[in-house]
């Protein structure tokens, strides 16, 4: 997995304060993406043991508490998604009550085997690519109004896909 960034202190991705990563690499390049810089693969630095160590060691820095929001680029396609789980799956295990929220262009419905995996660690999933024809800037964690913001527990306890309540 291949990441452009991690950013301490996020108030743009996620409710409150919250640690992103931001995966280097995407397939989509959704016209008027706001990310854009995130798209070429070649792009970006690997996301190694002392990148994840470091999420895991400042997520609490300073008594601030955050959580996670993972965005890109494209954290959930085929080069960036067993990275994705794998941070999924530890930050959960040393933090069991923070959230991950994550974007991705894919739509839950159309999710590959290996991409459904990430579900048991998510919170908040907010999915669909970014419409330039749909873009509204009022909306809450989403950029237009065809992505949908999941609650991911609620939709894994009920099987079906349930919205964030506004």
């Amino acid at each position: 997995m291949k990441f452009s960034k991690i950013k301490d202190n996020d108030i743009a991705n996620g409710i409150g304060i919250t640690m992103s990563l931001w995966t280097q690499g995407c397939p989509h390049h959704c016209k008027g993406c706001f990310n854009g810089e995130t798209w070429d693969f070649n792009s970006g630095k690997e996301f190694k043991k002392e990148n994840l160590d470091y999420i895991l060691e400042n997520i609490n820095k300073n008594s601030v508490q955050r959580d996670l929001s993972i965005l890109g680029g494209e954290p959930l396609c085929p080069e960036n998604v067993d990275g994705v789980i794998e941070v999924c799956k530890r930050f959960k295990e040393e933090f069991p009550n923070k959230k991950i929220y994550m974007w991705t262009g894919y739509t839950v419905d159309d999710f590959t085997e290996r991409q459904k995996e990430v579900l048991k660690y998510l919170d908040v999933l907010v999915d669909g690519p970014f419409q330039q024809e749909n873009r509204n800037l009022s909306l809450t964690m989403r950029g237009s109004s065809n992505q949908r913001v999941i609650d991911v527990k609620k939709s894994l306890a009920e099987e079906k896909i349930v919205l964030v309540e506004a």
